[in-house]
């Protein structure tokens, strides 16, 4: 599934609060991904499987280490974000509309969780597809 709607940065005119929002508002949305990967792993481990599928157990250990990879990967992502938090708090105002570097850095941010998001969707739908076929009725 591909998305609809690409990454558009809008900072360049953003305050330092606005952009410190955006930082809580991602972290508490990786900080529920979170939950919800190691969910659907607990899920995988489950006895709830037609029994007969062909490749079952392969292919939920297969999403089981795709899990492990986004798990991995959010855990970057909440470092990095909590890292760029840390130097919006040290930020002046008035410096924020000259630090080009800065807002690309912001910038590439929000993109990788832009990607990230989209990543998990992805992983999302493809996951439900499967369980749709696989779960006992």
């Amino acid at each position: 599934m591909k998305t609809l709607q690409p990454y558009t940065s809008f900072n360049r005119t953003k305050s330092i609060e606005e952009l410190q929002y955006y930082i809580l508002r991602a972290k508490t949305s990786l900080e529920y991904l979170k939950f919800e990967l190691n969910f659907f792993k607990s899920l995988l481990s489950k006895p709830i499987y037609k029994t007969k599928e062909i490749n079952l157990y392969e292919t939920l250990v297969n999403y089981k280490r795709e899990i492990h990879t986004l798990n991995e990967n959010n855990k970057e992502l909440l470092t990095q974000l909590l890292l760029h938090a840390n130097q919006i708090k040290k930020m002046k105002y008035k410096d924020l509309p000259f630090n080009n570097l800065f807002i690309k850095k912001h910038d590439d941010l929000e993109l990788s969780i832009f990607n990230f998001k989209t990543k998990i969707s992805d992983f999302k739908f493809r996951l439900f597809q499967y369980l749709e076929s696989v779960v006992i009725n």
